[in-house]
């Protein structure tokens, strides 16, 4: 079965159409992904508030015998807490790489788009159908 002009221009105007929409999902899921970790980061912030004022109030509490085990404890949850938010840095910085990269292919399938529409006479310069 051959199909007519107007059905290939119908076809790939729709698949031009699915690209920019899962394109478009993809963006929404980033931008979701990236709350996320900023809701995380905030409260992981305010645990090790509490980390650091709980270490302060123990450190001043405990014999003088006991406080080098919670100084160890302390540097370490400190180190930890270095190494987690390293790791939220690096998720944001990927997923900023990624909407980076999201935005750059819709702006190529809209200008492919474009780049159709008018070669097939469908659209004038201000992009709209004729």
């Amino acid at each position: 079965m051959k199909l007519t002009a107007q059905q290939l221009f119908d076809d790939k105007k729709y698949r031009f159409n699915n690209q920019l929409e899962e394109l478009q999902e993809a963006q929404r899921e980033n931008k979701k992904e990236q709350g996320f970790i900023e809701q995380l980061q905030e409260r992981f912030y305010r645990v090790q508030q509490q980390e650091h004022k709980l270490y302060e109030h123990s450190l001043n509490e405990v014999d003088p015998e006991e406080r080098p085990f919670f100084e160890e404890r302390q540097d370490e949850g400190f180190h930890l807490s270095r190494k987690a938010l390293q790791e939220f840095e690096e998720e944001q910085e990927q997923l900023a790489q990624d909407r980076k990269n999201l935005l750059e292919q819709e702006d190529s399938v809209r200008f492919d788009q474009r780049t159709f529409l008018k070669s097939e006479g469908k659209e004038n310069l201000s992009g709209t159908k004729i």
